[in-house]
């Protein structure tokens, strides 16, 4: 440990382009904030857009906000695409932050800076020799479009980030001058940011996460495993049998398949829950008619429905991050099927606590949710399974962190 074993003395500056919960990042982000200041350590939220959340608020957590909207909301539509390649307010506030800090004893977490404060907040805190990591919730590092994903091919994306190919390829999910506009931003990210030449740590969340991206980041870097932290309370373990529905969670978008499983659930008439809200909704109601649509619902909604599901349906058509929905379904002992070409499979042993399907595949899909249909022996001993192997080494928020500060003390 290079500070030695007075622990406490670890200052912590957790970066994050919002400080209210809008997404797994954002979670992430400000929960760890939260119980890492409860342990004694000096926490600084740093962020561009607010409100700032309740519990950020009642915490010790000190939070910096910079009343900014981020790059999608903002009505001055000049300001967003300048200050969306490069955030001056957010390098200047930076800098002003870290002079009240050493250093030595300080460690800059970066969760998201694409959506608001953009890679300026690096120049700072590198010019400055701080410890710096970075939690790779998504693929922003190296595609422009985060994704590594065609939006308009609706296939996962092989070609080098920033080639000529890359470029000119018209992959975004609006408009082509929406991709060179991100070329933009990442060319001044590479440039100006000096990212990722000069970052050397990343928290990675699925070995497909690290994979994915590892070519792509420096030679020399150091990855440290850290588990995301879901919040749940044991349970008991889901009577799925009994249970006739198929549920679908998240946003209804194509790259998350949500078209996918209700053409399947058409196909197969069978019962069919989408919880989540997005721009696919009348489509899916159109494919399915017979398809019940939530819409968003809060915890313990959601809960009601996952303990009448027979399964979880995971049918992204991009890599992911980590799926928190798989991980919730597991946790109950609800089996998951998941695409093959997903990090969501990482965590559905095929055959075991769950199945896979080959990806954008509907008759595989069909052929996948028949069997859970028909075979309730096999979905019995898979929820048994799966809840088992969840709860034996759960991603709890303790695990989150004792992780977190193993990665921390062994920056360099």
């Amino acid at each position: 440990m290079f500070w030695g074993e007075r622990l406490k003395d670890l200052n912590i500056i957790i970066v994050n382009d919002f400080a209210f919960i809008n997404g797994g990042a954002a979670k992430v982000a400000i929960v760890s904030a939260i119980e890492l200041s409860n342990q004694g350590f000096d926490v600084t939220f740093f962020s561009a857009v607010g409100p700032i959340c309740d519990e950020l608020k009642k915490s010790k957590v000190k939070v910096i906000c910079l009343d900014q909207s981020d790059i999608l909301n903002d009505q001055n539509r000049v300001r967003a695409f300048t200050t969306g390649i490069w955030n001056n307010k957010a390098k200047k506030e930076m800098e002003k932050l870290l002079k009240e800090y050493d250093a030595l004893n300080t460690v800059v977490h970066i969760h998201g800076f694409i959506k608001a404060l953009t890679s300026s907040i690096m120049k700072p805190v590198l010019s400055k020799n701080f410890k710096i990591v970075i939690t790779l919730h998504d693929y922003f590092m190296a595609c422009p479009n985060g994704g590594f994903y065609n939006y308009k091919t609706q296939e996962i994306c092989q070609t080098k980030p920033m080639s000529l190919r890359c470029i000119t390829c018209d992959c975004d999910s609006r408009h082509y001058y929406h991709k060179i506009w991100r070329i933009i931003r990442q060319s001044n990210q590479i440039i100006r940011g000096h990212i990722p030449k000069y970052v050397k740590n990343y928290i990675y969340i699925s070995e497909m996460n690290r994979d994915v991206l590892k070519s792509f980041l420096p030679q020399d870097a150091r990855y440290y495993y850290v588990k995301n932290p879901v919040d749940l309370q044991k349970d008991k373990r889901v009577e799925v049998k009994k249970n006739n529905i198929f549920t679908f969670i998240g946003r209804f978008s194509k790259e998350k398949g949500a078209l996918l499983f209700a053409e399947a659930a058409q196909k197969l008439n069978c019962e069919a829950v989408f919880i989540g809200d997005g721009q696919l909704k009348e489509s899916i109601k159109e494919i399915y008619p017979n398809s019940k649509l939530t819409g968003w619902l809060d915890e313990k909604e959601i809960n009601e429905y996952l303990f009448k599901s027979r399964a979880l349906i995971f049918p992204s058509l991009w890599y992911e991050g980590l799926p928190l929905t798989v991980l919730e379904a597991k946790a109950r002992g609800i089996p998951v099927i998941v695409s093959d070409k997903c990090s969501g499979k990482e965590l559905i042993s095929d055959k075991e606590f769950g199945l896979w399907f080959r990806r954008n595949d509907i008759n595989d899909l069909c052929e996948k949710i028949d069997i859970l249909i028909k075979d309730d022996a096999l979905l019995s001993e898979m929820s048994k399974k799966a809840y088992n192997n969840y709860w034996d080494d759960s991603f709890d928020l303790k695990n989150h962190i004792d992780m977190l500060l193993k990665c921390y003390y062994d920056l360099k």
